[in-house]
């Protein structure tokens, strides 16, 4: 029966159509084909939570060191995603105590003040693009912090990472662009790495991950890889997340006067957005044997898209899961990954995401997004808006 479903299915994360709205998709995925196979690009995908959930903690049989993209790695430097223990236990426990909810939670203030900078133009003007003119600013310009990096380069730096995540519609492998923006994205971290050489050390990322890679912990080529990750990771995330947000609330106005009447209710309604309309698609990995599930088999070798947003709409573990209820409060989600590759820096994701939302919302008052003028990012792994236009004004 599955076979046939498969045959009768069309799921190309590659297709800009489906990036409108993939959630029908989704829906008969877990339905009818929960175990994919897409004879095109060949790969596998997994869609219901509970498959999902046992692939990301079982990293024996479904691997990260090939990549969590479904297009081939074209160039093999190691980076914190891609891969397995012991060299991931390695790369993970050298900045995963900068990234704890105590640590974070003494940026706050900073992200505040911030937030409040970037809001401040447009505080009479009756109109913002929630993307352009402080979701896509706000989050860079903290990683940039974290990092060490001037502030002048943080635009350079969010539009090579936005090239980086883009796909060219019904394109298996990165375009020309993404890789011309990988290797600047490289070669600039290197000219930061030369700079720093002798000089009195920061008290930043970057500075410990060059004293791991003094003391023979790291490679350059590890180092020039975390990173990588970092700097696209603490960006496209949190943009994205306070974009769909926005337009959730927007098209969901019972769910706002909820949130407005309790804000306590706000990190419950970030994680539900998370669940419900989250950035991260999906995550691949590589079988490293053959896996029998749903009566067919996943062979040894086979790239497997882990459908997180799917599996976060999955009525097999949410009750009314099509539903947004900023009550539900889903921590259990698989928005921020799972496993030992669960998101680092989910908790600076929720401080940022919360704050820039407590100060969206009560500058604006009433708002509305204009629809028409909606434009929407194009990758097989991040969902989310480049422009997102809210006209607002009024009392809330």
């Amino acid at each position: 029966m599955e076979r046939l479903a498969n045959d009768m299915l069309d799921y190309d994360p590659f297709d800009y159509a489906l990036h409108d709205d993939p959630y029908a998709t989704y829906r008969r995925l877990r339905d009818e084909a929960p175990v994919f196979h897409n004879r095109k690009f060949d790969f596998w995908a997994l869609s219901r939570y509970d498959d999902c959930l046992a692939a990301v903690r079982n990293f024996g049989v479904f691997s990260s060191a090939q990549g969590t993209t479904l297009e081939p790695i074209k160039a093999e430097v190691p980076t914190l995603i891609n891969a397995d223990p012991p060299i991931h236990t390695k790369m993970r426990h050298l900045i995963a105590g900068m990234f704890t909810p105590a640590k974070v939670a003494v940026l706050e203030e900073s992200v505040r003040e911030l937030a409040r900078e970037l809001l401040a133009p447009h505080r009479d003007s009756g109109r913002i693009d929630i993307i352009t003119d402080f979701a896509a600013k706000l989050p860079m310009a903290i990683i940039c912090r974290l990092l060490g990096f001037p502030k002048a380069d943080e635009d350079m730096l969010r539009g090579l990472t936005d090239a980086v995540v883009h796909r060219d519609e019904g394109v298996f492998e990165m375009p020309d662009e993404g890789m011309h923006a990988s290797y600047a994205l490289y070669g600039y971290f290197a000219e930061d790495m030369k700079r720093r050489a002798g000089a009195a050390p920061r008290d930043d990322i970057i500075a410990t991950l060059m004293a791991a890679e003094a003391a023979g912990d790291l490679t350059h080529e590890e180092v020039l890889g975390y990173i990588f990750i970092l700097s696209i990771a603490g960006n496209e995330t949190t943009t994205k997340l306070i974009g769909n947000m926005i337009y959730q609330l927007h098209r969901h106005p019972d769910q706002l006067a909820i949130l407005r009447a309790e804000p306590d209710l706000l990190p419950s309604a970030i994680e539900e957005t998370m669940r419900f309309d989250g950035p991260t698609q999906m995550m691949a990995r590589t079988t490293t044997r053959d896996v029998d599930l749903h009566g067919r088999t996943i062979p040894a070798g086979a790239k497997v898209a882990l459908l997180f947003t799917c599996a976060n709409r999955d009525d097999r573990k949410y009750d009314r899961a099509e539903i947004y209820d900023v009550r539900r409060n889903p921590r259990d989600h698989l928005g921020f990954g799972g496993g030992l590759h669960a998101c680092l820096g989910a908790a600076l994701a929720r401080l940022e995401a919360r704050v820039a939302m407590e100060e969206l919302l009560a500058m604006m008052g009433r708002f509305a997004v204009d629809e028409s003028a909606l434009q929407r990012m194009h990758s097989p792994q991040v969902r989310g808006f480049t422009h997102v236009p809210v006209e607002f004004g009024g009392a809330a």
